[in-house]
């Protein structure tokens, strides 16, 4: 009895710092914006009809021989309650667009009257081959490229150049962050400065 109260008291120690303030918001000067090689291209805008009745996949493309993967976003069955104020039923579908941000990695989600469920859609960013880590030489805060690229999360503009950390986002350790979405707008891939 007494070493499982031992596991119990160690427990949330070892995971404080997987807690994340969700109250804590920084200006774009205080980030480390994730930036794509020039060799990436442009990245088009990705659009689809969401299904509430299907799961739906929208894939956004490197325009490069191969097509690399830039991000992909899963909207799950229900994943849209209402447009514009008027409900989305299981057979309605609704034109959703990403569009990429210009030489970095994010999006904007839209339609801006969008409003999403319980199962909210959910993003990942790939950037193995074109992403560029050169943002965070020379920094105080991560001694390498390793570092920094383990401190990558998904922000969200919450207003005009202020950034809130994504609860439930992450680096994946495969060269990718993954992060839910949880409301139309601006995302980018980051981390604090």
């Amino acid at each position: 009895m007494w070493a499982a109260s031992i596991f119990v008291l160690v427990t949330p120690v070892g995971c404080g710092d997987l807690v994340i303030d969700n109250d804590v918001t920084l200006s774009t000067s205080e980030l480390l914006i994730l930036g794509m090689q020039p060799a990436g291209g442009s990245i088009g805008v990705g659009s689809a009809y969401v299904r509430n009745d299907r799961e739906t996949f929208v894939r956004l493309q490197h325009s490069d021989a191969f097509r690399t993967l830039y991000a992909e976003v899963r909207f799950p069955i229900g994943a849209i309650t209402s447009l514009n104020g008027q409900p989305i039923g299981p057979g309605d579908s609704v034109l959703v667009a990403l569009d990429p941000e210009p030489g970095r990695y994010g999006v904007t989600l839209s339609p801006a009257g969008l409003v999403l469920g319980s199962a909210v859609p959910r993003v990942t960013f790939s950037f193995a081959t074109y992403g560029d880590f050169s943002v965070a030489d020379g920094s105080s805060t991560y001694p390498s490229r390793t570092a920094y690229a383990n401190a990558l999360t998904l922000w969200f503009e919450t207003t005009i150049g202020r950034w809130q950390r994504v609860s439930g986002s992450s680096f994946t350790g495969t060269d990718a962050v993954a992060g839910p979405l949880r409301e139309p707008g601006r995302y980018l891939v980051a981390a604090p400065r």
